[in-house]
């Protein structure tokens, strides 16, 4: 199986817990991404998706140009380390309902993996059906 580094993306959009939605929802634009990883000195702090910025902001009438991403963002946030196997990773996920885990070693940020992540790389030469089967299989070990 292969590892967390094998697969992770390694250059990760991140920005500071001042910033505001607004700018966080650009950069997520900007970039196609559907997360900003909030830190301090390259330590996540917290994690701030699309849907935090739909629930926690928008739809309670908050400005996106005022909020920020201290005022909304998930913390503490989930992490894992670059080298622990892919399934321990989605075994993470799955059991803390979330989609995407930031990569820490030694308390800094080097990566991010997504379910999109895993699936691409379990779809490898196969069927996208059967990929997903295959990774639903490997969900129910625990």
């Amino acid at each position: 199986m292969k590892k967390v580094r094998d697969i992770m993306t390694k250059n990760v959009v991140k920005s500071d817990k001042d910033s505001t939605i607004y700018d966080l929802a650009r950069l997520m634009d900007h970039n196609r991404i559907g997360c900003i990883v909030i830190a301090e000195d390259d330590k996540p702090i917290g994690i701030v998706t699309e849907r935090d910025i739909i629930t926690k902001c928008l739809a309670k009438e908050m400005n996106p140009r005022e909020v920020k991403a201290k005022d909304i963002m998930s913390s503490p946030v989930i992490t894992i380390e670059p080298d622990a196997e892919m399934l321990e990773a989605a075994k993470v996920m799955v059991s803390r309902m979330i989609r995407r885990l930031p990569v820490v070693e030694n308390n800094k940020l080097v990566g991010i993996i997504t379910t999109s992540d895993m699936i691409r790389e379990t779809s490898k030469g196969k069927r996208k059906e059967d990929s997903l089967i295959y990774l639903a299989a490997e969900y129910e070990v625990f």
